[in-house]
């Protein structure tokens, strides 16, 4: 072979890294979508995370509970009375048991938080 041959390369060489850069970008490009599709489930749970802890934090401030609706910043709070089949007993006692739920007051129609409570009758 003469000087001028093997200055460059050969269509074969070009083509066969070619072949092996895409199958090395592919499992890459994957790994990469993998990583930001769970990055960005990781931030919708911290965001619920976030509210919920709100959510919390705003019906423990109900002191007394009494049943009814109230806003308090960006919930709307919503207090019943919870029955069961031992209702009785406990009103006798003085106690009532509240069912309390905590929707964001932007949609209304999602509950952020619901949970029952036990609270003194007034």
């Amino acid at each position: 072979m003469t000087a001028r041959h093997r200055r460059g390369f050969t269509l074969i060489e070009v083509l066969a890294s070619l072949a092996i850069a895409l199958l090395l970008i592919v499992p890459i490009a994957r790994i990469i979508t993998g990583a930001a599709g769970a990055f960005a489930g990781l931030d919708r749970s911290t965001d619920r995370r976030v509210n919920m802890q709100a959510a919390m934090a705003v019906a423990m401030t109900l002191d007394p509970l009494q049943p009814g609706r109230r806003e308090i910043g960006d919930f709307t709070v919503l207090v019943e009375p919870y029955d069961f089949e031992r209702s009785a007993a406990l009103t006798e006692a003085g106690w009532q048991l509240y069912s309390v739920t905590v929707r964001s007051t932007a949609d209304r129609d999602k509950d952020v938080m619901q949970t029952v409570c036990l609270g003194r009758l007034q």
